[in-house]
């Protein structure tokens, strides 16, 4: 098609005064054509000069035209014109971001009714956020080992990015442990294996396997404190199993009790892979049924791509593994929500792939069970389950997670503290004594009163405190209370060192390893008003 060609007659050096129309300031001004353009016929009614519409579908013949314009709208065409260029420059722009951005999203799966469903993914990370929220006021949970072994899968950049928290966390296990086996001191006595003498700890092994993996995961050392080694205590117990199933000693913690010897890089005891290997029942499974049999092929694939074995788990790897197989579902699922992450952490340790079909549709199975809340019910359960929604078993604690930038504890994490109880009323029958209270570091005097009753139970047999507009402060000591008769007042006061009576709460006193407090129960008669 020919160009337009617009030629106003001043371009051609003619100066042709332009008529001027009255109405609202138009001015009339004639454009010739190129040829091979022809008007069209002139409306009815429209003054001469003014044209009709182009016919571009007929020859066109070379004439001219005139038209009119407004230099008001001649404006705000050019703005509406920018505007335009601008949205639609802006329109691209922003496709490209989105485009861009997209990449690093996951979207979510619309079901067959249309109702969006979390990706395992995205199922992951709401589990672990509201695992974290349902801590307890001493930063632990329920199973706070179990919890953080999860969190660690789940979540792994909450170690990271927010130490102070996890750290808490990390301490809190830390206490417990040192609560188990202050319970059972004197219980275990002093025992020899392998040449190393220690001081056995009497808890069922499955709790104490579930500690030391969550030592591992969180890059303790996993062997325990000196005289106690956790790691000794383990083996021992498990050697002397009988094979007998209860809800602390059966199989599936007998294979925790493997998998914790095998994160810590401890030598397994070949009697135990055979006690694990005879326990399998004729059709591939083992006692407990399905979450058993799972956490025994996680325990015995730790062992398998460790150190060469003098004996061979790998037929009864196989076995159990069809045992596992045997028991999918139409859904994709191995039974309920647990049964299931335990299914794909002993696949994934058996080494399938962990986009495979089998473990894709596993884990859509898990994520449809997912309540409203985003947990899966419990705390345990929740914690259970995020390995498995994150692709990985309990062999990658040792495998794959990496301590470096972790906040660790120490074994000398621990303080004493000497706590004095004295009175300056004369009859208040209160006989100066010393004890010594072991807490962890940075613990403030509020836990160490706690630990102080704990601790020592026969000589502090009540101990109660009371939360006031500062913070926590000591009500009773051994039934010596806060008395207010009149104008008379008897109360505690906490004496730090050169005794000097402290207006802190019990909450803001941080001792110091080798502190001296002193609990004084004193007295006071104010003056009357």
């Amino acid at each position: 098609m020919s160009m337009m060609c617009m030629r106003f007659a001043r371009n051609r050096g003619e100066t042709e005064e332009q008529p001027h129309d009255t109405r609202d300031g138009l001015y009339t001004t004639k454009i010739s054509l190129a040829p091979g353009i022809r008007r069209g016929g002139a409306s009815e009614g429209h003054s001469e000069g003014h044209s009709g519409g182009f016919d571009f579908m007929e020859s066109y013949t070379d004439t001219e035209f005139s038209y009119q314009k407004h230099s008001t709208r001649t404006i705000i065409a050019l703005i509406i014109a920018i505007v335009i260029v601008a949205a639609i420059l802006g329109g691209v722009l922003f496709s490209m971001y989105v485009f861009n951005e997209s990449s690093n999203i996951e979207a979510s799966i619309p079901d067959s009714t249309g109702n969006v469903t979390l990706t395992p993914q995205q199922s992951l990370d709401k589990a672990s956020d509201w695992l974290i929220l349902q801590r307890d006021s001493n930063y632990g949970w329920t199973n706070t080992p179990q919890s953080l072994i999860g969190l660690r899968f789940g979540k792994p950049e909450w170690f990271l990015k927010d130490q102070t928290q996890s750290a808490l966390s990390i301490k809190q296990m830390e206490i417990e442990i040192y609560e188990y086996i202050r319970q059972t001191e004197g219980q275990g006595g002093e025992l020899e294996e392998d040449g190393v003498t220690f001081t056995d700890i009497p808890i069922p092994f499955g709790k104490l396997a579930t500690y030391i993996n969550a030592r591992a995961a969180t890059c303790q050392e996993p062997g325990g404190f000196d005289p106690y080694n956790m790691l000794k205590s383990v083996e021992r117990d498990m050697k002397n199993y009988s094979g007998e199933s209860d809800i602390d000693d059966n199989y599936y913690y007998f294979s925790l009790g493997l998998l914790a010897l095998c994160n810590s890089n401890a030598k397994i005891p070949v009697e135990l892979i055979e006690m694990m290997k005879s326990a399998q029942l004729p059709n591939g499974g083992y006692v407990h049924g399905l979450d058993a049999t799972s956490m025994v092929v996680v325990a015995l694939s730790c062992l398998s791509r460790g150190k060469k074995q003098k004996t061979d788990p790998e037929e009864t790897i196989d076995n159990a593994t069809n045992f596992i197989m045997r028991h999918l579902r139409d859904d994709g699922s191995f039974g309920s929500a647990l049964n299931t992450a335990n299914v794909v952490q002993a696949l994934l340790a058996n080494g399938m792939d962990p986009d495979s079909d089998i473990i894709d549709n596993a884990l859509m199975s898990i994520v449809d069970k997912q309540k409203s809340d985003r947990s899966f019910g419990s705390t345990v359960t929740t914690a259970m389950i995020l390995p498995a929604l994150a692709k990985k078993s309990y062999i990658d604690i040792k495998r794959s997670i990496e301590c470096e930038a972790l906040p660790t504890q120490s074994d000398d994490g621990l303080i004493d503290v000497k706590i004095t109880l004295a009175s300056d009323i004369a009859d208040a029958n209160i006989t100066e004594l010393t004890f010594e209270v072991r807490v962890m570091a940075e613990s403030n005097l509020y836990d160490v009163l706690h630990k102080l009753k704990d601790q020592h139970p026969d000589e502090i047999v009540e101990y109660k405190d009371y939360y006031g507009d500062w913070g926590h402060s000591i009500w009773s000591i051994n039934n010596h209370e806060i008395v207010k008769t009149g104008t008379h007042q008897k109360f505690w006061v906490v004496q730090l060192e050169q005794d000097t009576v402290t207006s802190l709460s019990i909450n803001d006193v941080v001792p110091s390893d080798g502190d001296r407090i002193t609990l004084l129960y004193t007295s006071v008669t104010l003056q009357q008003q």
